[in-house]
């Protein structure tokens, strides 16, 4: 008579245990940064890298891309290729871009060039099982990253979301496009949604091709080495760089450390563009202390319109009051989708790549965003944000205090929905 209210509470208590160990599993502890009195960012450049498990290369040469531009630019590298081409992404969907791609990596593996192409389960679900087919049928070694197996399925929420493309291991890129016309441009908007990419020269290629076959080899159980893959690679230019994509459990992922780390340097100027913006109480601290110092602090996100998540964007609008007030800028691209994951310090680091300013991309997702040390490029940039400013609203405390009840509840809900765990 009293087997059914024990077995409810057996299972109540086996889900909270379980709960307890998932949430535990879960947490990382909160690092704060501590800076020498007379740092400068070109001192503690080199700390960055170490502290996010990288290591900074000398004589890079940086070329920025912008948006449908990156397609242009990557092809005409792939065919040049005379041994391998890496192709790492998250969304690839039918579309003219897809076919564009499709057919320029198929004619190379059919011209004997190692292609490689990583792709996201989730990412690609909407790519027709024919494009594929025909990837493969040209000699593409083409995998997919986490599918949705039985022995894959405790992992399944942890998705692939860099994008890197190597090629020869001697050009290197990594972007926030995805394969998709979205970034194609059409009559109204000819580049397509904002994005920007960067093309590397020199060895900070080694560490791309390095990022690249840490998931391959995760997919594929094989990685390759020899000189054909990491080559001897001279200076191409002057520009120190270094990768952050390394996740370790019990502790900040790389990428989070690097864009916290970024935040906390910061003197003068600081520049955020990015297309999900869900900051932790540690970032709201971190803006704060920002503004308190001195620093001017810009945020870009685009609008919950032209976002292809809204339910994010609203989220995002929760935490406007709070940066508002502490004296914050805040602009939301207007006409088209903004999806470049850009940060831009005192005119001097930079920092470019697949990672959201949430806490999906920091604590689940695989990630990777590059920095570079450079003010020409970091000018380049800070340049590309003013023209965005052109395209923007800026939003005031008397407009986010103004919003309807409607938008305010939509607002809350979607940043409970969000919250870091």
């Amino acid at each position: 008579m009293h087997v059914r209210p024990l077995a409810t509470i057996v299972i109540f208590l086996t889900a909270l245990v379980l709960g307890y160990f998932v949430w535990s599993r879960m947490r990382r502890k909160r690092i704060t940064l501590v800076l020498p009195s007379d740092y400068d960012l070109g001192s503690v450049f080199r700390s960055f890298a170490a502290l996010t498990w990288g290591h900074v290369t000398e004589g890079n040469r940086v070329t920025i891309v912008q948006n449908s531009g990156f397609f242009d630019a990557m092809l005409d590298d792939a065919a040049r290729a005379t041994h391998s081409i890496h192709l790492e992404t998250f969304l690839w969907h039918d579309s003219a871009i897809s076919e564009r791609v499709t057919e320029a990596l198929a004619a190379r593996a059919k011209d004997g060039i190692e292609v490689r192409v990583l792709v996201d389960q989730r990412g690609a679900k909407q790519t027709s099982p024919e494009t594929w087919a025909r990837l493969r049928a040209a000699g593409v070694d083409f995998r997919v990253y986490h599918r949705m197996r039985f022995r894959e399925f405790a992992r399944y929420n942890q998705r692939d979301h860099r994008k890197i493309v190597v090629i020869d291991g001697r050009i290197g890129y990594t972007f926030g496009h995805g394969i998709d016309d979205m970034w194609g441009g059409d009559a109204e908007h000819p580049d397509g949604w904002r994005d920007t990419g960067a093309r590397f020269e020199g060895p900070i290629v080694g560490e791309l091709q390095a990022a690249f076959f840490d998931n391959w080899a995760v997919t594929t159980g094989r990685v390759m080495a020899g000189d054909a893959y990491f080559p001897r690679i001279a200076a191409a230019g002057e520009t120190p760089v270094f990768a952050a994509y390394i996740r370790q459990p019990e502790s900040p992922s790389a990428v989070q450390r690097l864009y916290y780390f970024a935040i906390a340097a910061a003197k003068r100027d600081l520049v955020l563009q990015n297309p999900y913006f869900l900051p932790d109480r540690q970032a709201v601290t971190l803006f704060a202390a920002a503004v308190k110092r001195g620093v001017r602090v810009s945020i870009m996100l685009p609008t919950s319109v032209t976002s292809d998540f809204s339910i994010v964007q609203h989220a995002s609008h929760f935490y406007y009051g709070p940066l508002l007030a502490m004296g914050v800028r805040i602009y939301e691209h207007t006409i088209s989708g903004l999806h470049q994951k850009v940060m831009i310090v005192d005119g001097e680091l930079c920092t470019i790549g697949s990672t959201n300013f949430d806490p999906r991309s920091f604590r689940i997702n695989e990630e990777i965003s590059v920095a570079i040390l450079d003010t020409k490029i970091a000018a380049e940039l800070r340049a590309a944000f003013d023209a965005d400013v052109q395209h923007s609203e800026e939003w005031t405390m008397e407009r986010w205090r103004s919003r309807t009840v409607g938008h305010k509840l939509r607002d809350r809900a979607s940043s409970w929905c969000k919250r870091e765990l």
